[in-house]
C-alpha cells in the first residue's frame, strides 16, 4: 500500500492524490527528492540555459526531457530525441550540424542535421557520454555561441537551440580518462540534474506498479484497477531493480498477462535480474 502521506508530483508540478490515474507522460512519484526535482522543472524549463539529466539506464532521464519542453515557452516548436551512442565517429558530425552536398564521398545530398532540425526548438542529447571527442568541441561551440558549421560548410550558421544532455555514464570519470572535454561538460551541466534508481525510491515501487499494471491491461480489452498480494508486494519491494522503470514496467506487463481475476500474485512475477543473494527463478511463470 501506498502512505497516506505519499503525494503524487505531475510533470506541471502539480500535487495529486495517490490513487488518482496520471494522463501519459506525467512523472509519478512519492519520494520527496523525486518531488523537489519535479517541482523545480517550470523553473528550469522557463531558462534557456542548458540541462543535463544523469541517473541509471531506465531512470526516467527522456521523460524529464520532454516535460522540461513541455513546460517550456518552446512548446509548440520541434522537440528532437537523439542518442548520441548510436553516431558512427566519422558521420557523428553530419548527424548532429548537417552536410553539404559532395562534401564526402558519400554525401549524394544536403543534409539538414539535428540542430537545424530543432531550431527554435529543444534538442535532446541522450547518451552524451557517447559522443566521439572529435565532435565535441563542435558542440561546444553550438552551446556557447549558438552557432554551427555544417560538414563543408564555409561559414558557420546560427541556430536557436534550447539543450537537453543526458547520461547514464560518470562523466566526470569520462574527463579524467580524456574521454570527455572539461569544458564542454561545465557549459551542459549548468543545471544539473541527478535522477535516483528505483531502488531508493521506496512506495513508490507499489505506487508505480499499481499504474502500470492498470495500464498493461489496456491490450486485453479488459482495463480495471488490479491489485498485489501482500506477497507479490513484498517481492516488489524486495527486488534490488537495476533496469530501473524500464525493468518494472517489464515484469509487471508480464504479471498481468499471467495473473486472474485482477489479482498479481508472487507466482506471477518473473525476473530478468536478480537482486544479489537471491536464487533465479525460471523467467515465465509456470502456468497451472
Amino acid at each position: 500500500m501506498v502512505g497516506n502521506d505519499c503525494q503524487v508530483v505531475s510533470g506541471e508540478g502539480a500535487l495529486l492524490n495517490p490513487g488518482q490515474i496520471l494522463p501519459l507522460g506525467r512523472i509519478i512519484t512519492c519520494y520527496p527528492p523525486l518531488q523537489k526535482i519535479l517541482a523545480n522543472l517550470p523553473l528550469y524549463a522557463r531558462s534557456e540555459l542548458p540541462v543535463l539529466l544523469v541517473g541509471e539506464p531506465g531512470t526516467g532521464k527522456e521523460l524529464v526531457a520532454e516535460a522540461l519542453w513541455q513546460l517550456s515557452p518552446r512548446r509548440g516548436q520541434p522537440f528532437l530525441r537523439t542518442n548520441c551512442a548510436t553516431f558512427l565517429e566519422p558521420l557523428a558530425a553530419s548527424e548532429l550540424f548537417g552536410h553539404l552536398q559532395g562534401s564526402f564521398t558519400d554525401a549524394r545530398r544536403t543534409r539538414t542535421g539535428k540542430f537545424k532540425s530543432a531550431h527554435r526548438g529543444t534538442l535532446f542529447l541522450d547518451e552524451v557520454g557517447d559522443l566521439p571527442l572529435s565532435v565535441q568541441p563542435r558542440l561546444l561551440r553550438a552551446v556557447e555561441q549558438g552557432e554551427i558549421e555544417p560538414v563543408g560548410a564555409d561559414a558557420p550558421v546560427k541556430v536557436d537551440v534550447r539543450l537537453v544532455a543526458a547520461s547514464n555514464q560518470d562523466l566526470p570519470g569520462l574527463i579524467f580518462q580524456g574521454r570527455f572535454r572539461q569544458d564542454l561538460y561545465d557549459r551542459l551541466a549548468v543545471l544539473l540534474i541527478h535522477l535516483p534508481p528505483l531502488r531508493e525510491r521506496g512506495e513508490d515501487v507499489l505506487l508505480l506498479a499499481s499504474h502500470l499494471a492498470q495500464t498493461a491491461t489496456r491490450p486485453y480489452g479488459r482495463e480495471q484497477m488490479v491489485r498485489f498480494t501482500p506477497a507479490a508486494a513484498r517481492r516488489l519491494q524486495q527486488h534490488h531493480w537495476p533496469g530501473n522503470i524500464r525493468e518494472l514496467k517489464n515484469v509487471i506487463t508480464r504479471a498481468v498477462l499471467f495473473s486472474s481475476g485482477g489479482v498479481i500474485r508472487e507466482g506471477d512475477l518473473s525476473f530478468t535480474f536478480q537482486s544479489p543473494g537471491q536464487a533465479l527463478p525460471a523467467l515465465i511463470p509456470r502456468i497451472t
